[in-house]
């Protein structure tokens, strides 16, 4: 019997590379999105960015970014992830919404945002991703 959505949001929120070996997060992904209903997961998808806030899990965080740029409606909970750890990957996703002529999520700048992780974010690397994009779109 297939396993809910909760179910696997929840395996998704939890998971944690095994010797460095990030498919059985891949397997997640594709389990979740069988299942049906993979926007109810957009937080614990998001969490992933939280968790390892500057890898890339061998490609397989670029899965689970571009799972989320599918769903309807992730932009707000995306800020509010950022809000909370800044990442790597979700400094990315709010860069190519501008890239795609979005500037704003409700009433929040995305430009305005990326310029305050340039600024303040604690890790260099995360500092230099949302400089870069602020400099290709200001």
């Amino acid at each position: 019997m297939p396993r809910t959505t909760a179910d696997i949001a929840h395996d998704i929120a939890t998971f944690a590379p095994k010797e460095d070996n990030w498919l059985a997060l891949d397997s997640l992904l594709a389990e979740l999105w069988q299942a049906g209903h993979p926007e109810q997961a957009i937080p614990e998808l998001l969490s992933v960015f939280e968790r390892y806030p500057e890898e890339e899990g061998f490609g397989v965080v670029w899965g689970v970014l571009h799972g989320l740029e599918a769903l309807p409606n992730y932009e707000t909970e995306l800020l509010r992830s950022l809000g909370r750890q800044p990442s790597e990957f979700g400094v990315r996703m709010v860069g190519r919404l501008l890239n795609a002529g979005t500037t704003e999520v409700g009433d929040i700048s995305l430009l305005k945002t990326l310029r305050e992780l340039a600024a303040t974010a604690s890790s260099p690397r995360i500092r230099e991703t949302a400089h870069g994009f602020v400099f290709r779109n200001d």
